[in-house]
């Protein structure tokens, strides 16, 4: 893996080598960035040469799974949202639809549209989930960027409408990182992420 720094944002980035030379967004602050051969630097390009599907990672994600955008919700998958310290939303394949984050508990957004959000810096994570012959198990976590005005008001019109709302690849900060860890441990019993290490190195 390639590392270098952003130069817009100096964010630590990473990317394969095979990066060299193409063109890709920071998952930082969305400016395109080429990564050059000469000591892997990063330069500025024009934004519309930049190319969406080009794999420009955090430095410290490089090896974890990488999605391109979604075009629907995967079924055996567990999503959340987290703002930029707790955890907002959560969906998974059980018919309830997107649940907000309450003191008192989860509530269905369907029934709660004037308690979603308006704004703010909000992150869809995916936890990624298979059925073993030992059973379900965790493989593998990525994170969205959301859009920061209205992305949360179509989480009462239908499971996949947030999707719709990604501006680009997420990077989850501490204390999200800490509202992914306190989800897998109230809501699934240990077997199931025990064994999910670069998954779990990554969120601790």
């Amino acid at each position: 893996m390639l590392r270098f720094t952003c130069p817009s944002c100096e964010k630590k980035l990473a990317a394969k080598e095979e990066m060299v030379g193409r063109i890709g967004k920071c998952p930082n602050c969305g400016q395109p960035i080429r990564v050059a051969v000469e000591a892997a630097e990063a330069t500025s390009i024009p934004l519309d040469e930049a190319d969406p599907n080009a794999q420009v990672l955090p430095a410290g994600e490089e090896h974890l799974p990488f999605f391109h955008r979604p075009e629907r919700l995967d079924r055996d998958s567990h999503y959340l949202i987290c703002d930029k310290t707790h955890l907002v939303a959560a969906w998974e394949n059980n018919g309830n639809g997107w649940m907000l984050k309450t003191t008192s508990g989860l509530i269905p957004a369907k029934r709660n549209r004037d308690k979603l959000p308006n704004e703010g810096e909000f992150q869809l994570v995916e936890l990624k989930f298979s059925l073993t012959p030992e059973g379900k198990r965790l493989t593998g976590i990525t994170s969205y960027k959301l859009a920061s005005r209205w992305a949360l008001n179509v989480l009462d019109q239908g499971d996949d409408a947030i999707l719709e709302r990604i501006v680009g690849p997420g990077s989850l900060n501490r204390e999200q990182k800490f509202a992914v860890r306190q989800v897998l441990k109230s809501h699934f019993m240990r077997p199931v992420w025990e064994n999910a290490t670069a998954v779990l190195e990554y969120l601790s």
